[in-house]
């Protein structure tokens, strides 16, 4: 009985490694830039200003990794920097640039063009079932337990 008892741990893990791995090289390292940074821009590009530590909370990573990629950022031309000048000059806030929007938006078109050829090779109802088994993962592994399925890193 023990045998024929297999865990999905170990296939999500690896699957998750491969899958990080394939979308840095062919996603992301072809238009310059990374899943930290998409996850940066897309949450300020719905959130319109935030906070390094509210970008922090919400993106994940560490502080020394959310300040990398801000710099990067920022360096770019993708995002600003804004000092509160009324109550806490230490306070800054962050906002997407419309530079910034269009590097999502070329994301966007990218993402969309790869999906395409992806999914061909998938029936409708494995796509949905797909979708159903992720948004349960996440529900499960989230401490927030959080509805990724209504995610969208890109502005419309």
């Amino acid at each position: 009985m023990a045998d024929s008892y297999h865990s999905i741990i170990e296939p999500i893990i690896f699957t998750a490694s491969r899958l990080e791995a394939i979308a840095d090289r062919c996603l992301f390292r072809p238009i310059g830039i990374n899943i930290s940074s998409v996850k940066i821009m897309g949450l300020l590009c719905h959130k319109k200003t935030m906070t390094p530590k509210e970008i922090l909370e919400l993106a994940g990573g560490t502080k020394s990794n959310i300040s990398q990629r801000l710099n990067f950022l920022e360096k770019k031309g993708y995002i600003e920097t804004h000092k509160n000048t009324f109550n806490d000059k230490r306070k800054i806030s962050i906002k997407i640039t419309l530079t910034g929007k269009a590097k999502l938006k070329e994301m966007h078109k990218h993402i969309h063009k790869v999906k395409l050829e992806l999914e061909s090779n998938f029936t409708k109802k494995e796509i949905e079932q797909h979708f159903a088994f992720f948004n349960k993962l996440n529900k499960l592994v989230s401490a927030e337990k959080k509805d990724f399925s209504k995610c969208n890193l890109f502005c419309k």
